[in-house]
């Protein structure tokens, strides 16, 4: 009988202490302080040079293809501990089902002494079959986890990949576009039989998308005469800012405005700080994105590595249960073949323990490979925030010195546009009033040059005329100076006009519609004024109003009566107009005489007292022409009516007539001419006869007319 072997005692194994995995606060979206300035100074971070970063991932990126590599040839080897445990477990389980049906028929036979054999070996079994189970058990979870190993870890050789091209300065090939809108397949995955190393695999979609790196306050807005395009590589300083210095030109060129030098270097220096925050922020997410997957890569270490634990004291058991199972067997002197069987599964049980205890030094090893890389990845991490920081408090600064020079209220740009646009709003301001003054005085020598060069009317009237032309030329003239000067105002003050005038044109058509009775007096107004139907001071009739006028515009005509009322018509309204003094006058004189008085001498006195007042030197200038005798007019009740014309100036009429008037009866009282009033004869009739009464004059009283 062989020696029973010594008892093994498993040592505690225990994983190495690993950093929590959220190494950051909320998973690496810790926020930092919007103001910069005011920003706690990041931890100094030792500095590594890209040729250490080239050859750490080198290294990295080496260790990891021979992991997989190793990996997919452990999944896939027919000796691996899946089938091994696999095949150990249907072995017991084979074994236990035998000795459960010999119990059962040891039982029906009625064979106490076997049966009771048979259930001991049974309570052996179970005890096997335990171990044997959870060993098949931590097999398969141990096959899933290392799939799930696999996986993350091409993700992450494919990021290192990356990184290590982007380091060497290697251009990625762009990807072809695809013919539908449907996303293609993603590529296999890079394994040992087939390494490709040209072009790295996709990093799994659903994983990346939970990757959030460290939220950085919003890169400042640059202005929109500065556009911000995203590249599709990151350029070098050099090739930004000659693109920014280009844009700006071409904002510069297309714009009416001058841009000044320093604010289209102030623009191109804020789009060239916001490309390189823009690139930082997108290193600050790629070591972000691999401390992820790191992250995961550790997480399943550790879970395989408290595998490899259970399954060393699985192994342990297992080897202890045999050792006593051979102890027992030997002392009941069990047959050789039965003791070398034992001593065959004793063995194996060793060679299981021995590999459990290689698995977990080697994942005990790769944890602290893992850690160390965590560990310089978490320090590259703080190198690119604080370059983002560093660069993104570079773009906030060049974009306050690009909103300054902007901002049209600050002093010096106030200084500066005045020095631009204030001489040209002066220009323009003066001009203004030099036309306006142009317009008074050529307004004046209008009127001069119609009184002397007029052929029509007299000097009055063609003054009069001129006045009335030279009121509205003058309104008309300054209305177009002043919409032109402001029109130029605003478009040397940085106001676009091209919508005021759109404005204007949809205010006028609106206004076209709404007021043609407005656009009816304008016009009106412009063919009387053209026509010259009357002129200022004319005396006109316009329906049943009278009065001299007082004013003339394209709109309204104004009156003014003998009482002193001011009519304000409306040229629209204006059907007919009748002008009592265009041109000429005419005094109108009617006088009635008695039916006893000579027609003819009192004809000859009218006509000579004409001749004198044309003689007077204070009258004769507003008589143009002789007295025009018509003669005996009509019959009245109580005279003899005699019509005698005056023509004379306009306006003229009223004083001559008012005079000759006042002469008139001067003279006829000094010739005994009557004047007569108002007659009637009353005839009487009493008792058949009719009896005339005297004439009474019909202004007496209605009793003295009675009693005459």
């Amino acid at each position: 009988m062989a020696a029973p072997s010594p008892t093994i005692a498993t040592p505690a194994i225990t994983a190495p202490s690993v950093p929590p995995i959220n190494h950051l606060a909320d998973k690496g979206t810790a926020k930092l302080p919007a103001d910069l300035k005011l920003a706690i100074p990041a931890p100094v971070v030792p500095e590594v040079s890209q040729a250490e970063q080239i050859t750490r991932l080198e290294r990295t990126i080496e260790e990891e293809r021979s992991l997989i590599e190793k990996l997919h040839q452990e999944t896939q080897a027919p000796d691996n501990e899946f089938n091994l445990a696999e095949t150990a477990f249907k072995s017991v389980d084979q074994a236990l089902s035998e000795a459960k049906y010999d119990a059962k028929t040891l039982a029906e036979d009625g064979d106490s002494a076997g049966q009771a054999e048979a259930e001991a070996k049974i309570a052996d079994l179970s005890k096997t079959w335990k171990l044997a189970r959870e060993r098949f058990d931590l097999a398969i979870e141990t096959r899933k986890t290392l799939q799930q190993q696999i996986a993350a870890l091409e993700e992450k050789l494919s990021q290192d990949r990356a990184v290590l091209e982007k380091l060497k300065g290697i251009v990625p090939k762009p990807a072809p576009i695809a013919e539908s809108t449907e996303l293609a397949p993603a590529a296999a995955p890079t394994t040992a039989e087939s390494p490709d190393t040209s072009a790295p695999p996709k990093p799994d979609s659903a994983s990346s998308a939970a990757v959030v790196s460290p939220a950085l306050p919003p890169l400042p807005a640059i202005s929109a005469a500065t556009p911000t395009p995203a590249p599709a590589r990151e350029p070098a300083g050099g090739e930004a800012a000659a693109a920014a210095v280009l844009d700006v030109a071409k904002v510069t060129t297309d714009s009416t405005k001058p841009v000044s030098k320093e604010l289209v270097k102030a623009k191109s220096d804020a789009h060239q700080k916001k490309e390189e925050a823009e690139a930082a922020q997108r290193e600050v997410q790629s070591v972000a994105d691999r401390i992820a997957a790191l992250e995961r890569n550790i997480a399943l270490e550790q879970k395989l590595l408290v595998s490899a634990q259970k399954k060393s004291d699985i192994a342990f058991q297992t080897r202890a249960a045999l050792d006593e199972d051979y102890d027992k067997r030997a002392a009941e002197g069990s047959s050789a073949a039965e003791l070398t069987a034992l001593r065959e599964q004793l063995r194996d049980a060793d060679r299981f323990f021995g590999r459990s205890r290689a698995e977990v030094r080697e994942r005990t090893e790769r944890l602290t490979e893992l850690q160390q890389q965590l560990a310089d990845l978490q320090r590259e991490e703080l190198a690119a925030l604080n370059d983002a920081k560093t660069k993104q408090r570079e773009a906030v600064e060049a974009e306050e010195v690009v909103t300054e020079l902007s901002n049209p209220y600050a002093i010096r740009n106030l200084l500066q546009w005045l020095l631009d646009h204030g001489p040209k709003i002066g220009l323009i301001v003066v001009a203004m009033l030099v036309l306006r003054l142009f317009a008074v005085l050529s307004s004046q020598r209008f009127v001069t040059s119609i009184i002397e060069r007029g052929a029509r009317g007299t000097k009055q009237e063609r003054e009069d005329r001129a006045r009335t032309l030279m009121g509205v030329f003058r309104n008309a003239f300054s209305i177009t100076i002043v919409v032109g000067g402001v029109l130029m105002l605003c478009e040397e003050a940085g106001i676009a006009i091209a919508p005021l005038m759109g404005g204007a044109a949809v205010l006028g058509l609106a206004a076209a519609f709404g007021a043609q009775n407005l656009i009816r007096d304008y016009f009106y107004g412009f063919v009387i004024l053209i026509e010259n139907q009357y002129k200022i001071n004319d005396v006109l009739r316009i329906g049943d109003m009278s009065g001299q006028v007082e004013q003339i515009t394209l709109r309204m005509t104004v009156l003014r009566d003998m009482e002193g009322c001011v009519h304000f018509i409306p040229n629209g309204k204006i059907d007919s107009v009748t002008n009592m003094t265009h041109g000429w006058s005419r005094a109108l004189l009617e006088v009635g005489v008695s039916y006893k008085e000579n027609v003819d001498h009192v004809m000859e006195v009218l006509v000579d007292l004409a001749i004198d007042l044309r003689r007077d030197p204070a009258f004769g200038p507003l008589i143009i022409d002789n007295p025009e005798m018509l003669g005996v007019d009509g019959f009245g009740e109580s005279s003899v009516t005699i019509k005698m014309l005056m023509k004379t100036r306009p306006l003229q009429q009223w004083k001559v007539k008012r005079e000759m008037l006042r002469r008139i009866k001067h003279r006829f009282d000094q010739l005994g001419i009557e004047i007569p009033f108002p007659q009637r004869i009353v005839h009487h009739r009493m008792d058949g006869a009719v009896q005339a009464s005297e004439d009474v004059p019909q202004d007496l009283p209605w009793n003295v007319r009675q009693a005459a």
